[in-house]
């Protein structure tokens, strides 16, 4: 019945407002501000009662009511007037309060926790906020030199004095923590929104965008940690290049919807073969360059060649067209050769060395 009650309590705080312009954050905010302020007062107000502080019971009792009309207003799309109500009834409570009491009760703590609120406003300017928090600083100072000077009505007994205190206290820290809860998590969204934001810029400018594939510029940045680590540590790396045969004449003969078919399927069949044995990408046109890591190049060359073979077999159907393709290729190994470009020429001069002896080949030597 409890964890009932408890569920639709929480689900009744956290429901959306209508309109676009309220902040959902601030009204979720507000509502737990007022909540768990009501269940602080009421304790307050029972301690008053006790001490015969009839004045200061009937405020609690007061400000009770106001700030259950703070979270109505939430509900009915007046969240910045719920929030300045909040704040409002606050300063009246702190001023009443230190005057009927004494200061040293830790009642003006509360005006953090106001300041706190209103700078969670992103509907106002900072200009207005640093103001407000200026004010609110020469508000403390001036409620201190009055309780001061104003003669204190009541001294209240230690023990009850304690039990404001100690209740003033949790109403401060559950407001402040609140608050910072709900600071974090808007500071998590925001940070998430970027890195997602960032992620997608990243994937536009290193994805092929027909493919998906990492473009040219992707597997340079990619070749140049290869290259390092094999300067490093020794982690050894072969390049190949390899070339879809008579493309040109798929696409005139027909049409680009098949070409742009073929390099998606070969993509997806690239990607999926090369899955723990290195990377791929789209080099360009019908052209892709893939990274054999960490292997011997005998076993790359190998890879490669069972690669060229099963595209070899593989039934390219696009409508009502059947096709079959071979691919020739160039490899060479980084250790032979002195740097990044230097084995992307080799293994392109090793492309080409197979495309001019009859193609649907692996070319790993000469």
């Amino acid at each position: 019945m409890l964890k009932k009650i408890w569920k639709n309590l929480i689900v009744m705080l956290y429901r959306d407002v209508n309109k676009e312009s309220e902040s959902n954050d601030l009204s979720v905010l507000l509502r737990f501000l007022s909540l768990s302020q009501i269940f602080w007062l009421l304790l307050l107000s029972i301690v008053m009662a006790f001490e015969s502080y009839a004045f200061l019971c009937l405020s609690c009792v007061l400000t009770i009511g106001i700030l259950t009309s703070c979270m109505i207003l939430t509900y009915e799309d007046r969240t910045p007037a719920g929030m300045y109500v909040y704040i409002s009834v606050n300063h009246i409570l702190v001023i009443i309060c230190c005057y009927e009491t004494e200061w040293k009760l830790l009642y003006a703590p509360m005006i953090l926790a106001c300041i706190m609120l209103f700078f969670f406003n992103a509907r106002v300017k900072m200009k207005t906020k640093v103001y407000y928090a200026l004010g609110e600083f020469v508000f403390a100072i001036a409620l201190m030199i009055a309780d001061q000077l104003l003669p204190l009505k009541t001294s209240m007994r230690p023990l009850p004095a304690g039990i404001v205190t100690g209740i003033n206290i949790a109403t401060h820290i559950t407001a402040v923590s609140l608050e910072a809860y709900a600071y974090s998590l808007k500071y998590t969204k925001n940070e998430e929104k970027i890195l997602q934001y960032n992620k997608k810029l990243e994937d536009m400018v290193s994805t092929d965008a027909l493919t998906g594939l990492w473009n040219r510029r992707a597997m340079n940045e990619h070749l140049s940690l290869l290259e390092n680590s094999f300067r490093k540590h020794q982690k050894s790396f072969s390049v190949a290049i390899m070339d879809i045969d008579f493309f040109k004449k798929v696409n005139d003969t027909y049409g680009h919807g098949m070409g742009d078919f073929v390099l998606k399927t070969l993509s997806s069949i690239l990607k999926e073969e090369m899955e723990g044995k290195g990377s791929v990408a789209r080099w360009g046109g019908e052209e892709f360059l893939l990274t054999f890591e960490e292997m011997k190049f005998e076993d790359a060359v190998k890879h490669l060649d069972d690669l060229r073979e099963k595209i070899a077999v593989w039934d390219f159907s696009f409508k009502d067209v059947k096709l079959h393709l071979t691919i020739t290729g160039g490899i060479e190994d980084y250790a032979m050769t002195d740097s990044i470009d230097a084995v992307i020429t080799k293994a392109d001069e090793r492309l080409y060395t197979g495309k001019t002896g009859g193609r649907n080949k692996i070319v790993s030597r000469g």
